[in-house]
């Protein structure tokens, strides 16, 4: 085969893989299957997760959204599209989706104290001071939330 020949396969193949569908855009095509990728909720919300741990809040927000369409009453999802959210500094949309997962799941004490989180990403420390005391009336021997209340309730550090 000519070299030039060669060129035009390799760059034809190259076109290929650039224009096959991401596994995100896979997920949000819709179909009695859903996704090509993944057969249920618990892989969807899985893969944002693992997103979410990677620090891609993007690709989190992105596949959380996906299980959402999925099933819009996975108050686990609407949990996890709002904390993706506050990390990309989309408040709104995260206080959409934590009034979405309350109506679904309840104000329960993980739903509470992720809503405090988001007060103090936002700087607003007196906010999330009074969302974590209701975390801990609700959950009081919760390890995580005792530690985020903790630390919420110290003085922020000076700014130089």
């Amino acid at each position: 085969m000519p070299k030039f020949a060669a060129v035009l396969v390799v760059a034809a193949s190259l076109a290929t893989v650039a224009c096959a569908p991401s596994f995100e855009d896979e997920l949000l095509n819709p179909g009695p299957e859903f996704s090509a990728f993944s057969s249920s909720q618990q892989v969807v919300r899985g893969r944002a997760k693992a997103y979410f741990r990677q620090a891609n809040f993007g690709l989190a927000e992105k596949t959380y959204r996906a299980a959402i369409a999925k099933d819009g009453n996975d108050g686990e999802a609407w949990l996890g599209l709002a904390a993706a959210c506050d990390r990309l500094g989309r408040f709104g949309e995260a206080d959409q989706a934590y009034a979405r997962v309350i109506a679904v799941s309840g104000r329960r004490a993980e739903v509470v104290n992720n809503m405090a989180w988001s007060q103090l990403l936002r700087g607003n420390r007196d906010g999330a001071r009074v969302l974590f005391a209701e975390a801990l009336k609700l959950a009081p021997d919760n390890p995580v939330i005792v530690a985020n209340a903790t630390a919420a309730s110290k003085p922020a550090a000076a700014k130089s």
